[in-house]
């Protein structure tokens, strides 16, 4: 099994109607990179309303991996790499559906910056 977490250091955010585009999911709508200084690249693809998701993924080797959610997601992730920091990708070769982005422990009630 392997396993990475990377700091989030840049991202990128791409929108257009539907293209086939993506990890073998068709219908994408959108998808923002997240980079680490690494090399490794987490991708979030999202889908046009009703398209099927492909199955998420993680290649050790080429230090990629990527996550297929609803479109409807989106303004959550781009929230997130908005205004959180620091930032965590975490990416699983034998369980790719655990491919997260998070924070760090953080306070109750802490306010934002």
């Amino acid at each position: 099994m392997a396993t990475r977490t990377f700091p989030v250091t840049n991202y990128t955010i791409t929108i257009g109607y539907e293209s086939s585009g993506g990890s073998g999911g068709d219908r994408t709508r959108a998808y923002v990179v997240c980079f680490g200084d690494d090399g490794h690249r987490f991708v979030i693809y999202f889908g046009a309303p009703g398209s099927q998701l492909a199955a998420p993924r993680y290649t050790p080797t080429a230090k990629f991996g990527s996550i297929n959610v609803s479109i409807t997601e989106m303004a959550n992730y781009v929230d997130v790499l908005r205004n959180e920091k620091p930032v965590y990708a975490y990416l699983n070769s034998d369980r790719p559906e655990w491919n997260n982005l998070s924070t760090s422990l953080e306070p109750v009630g802490e306010q934002e910056g």
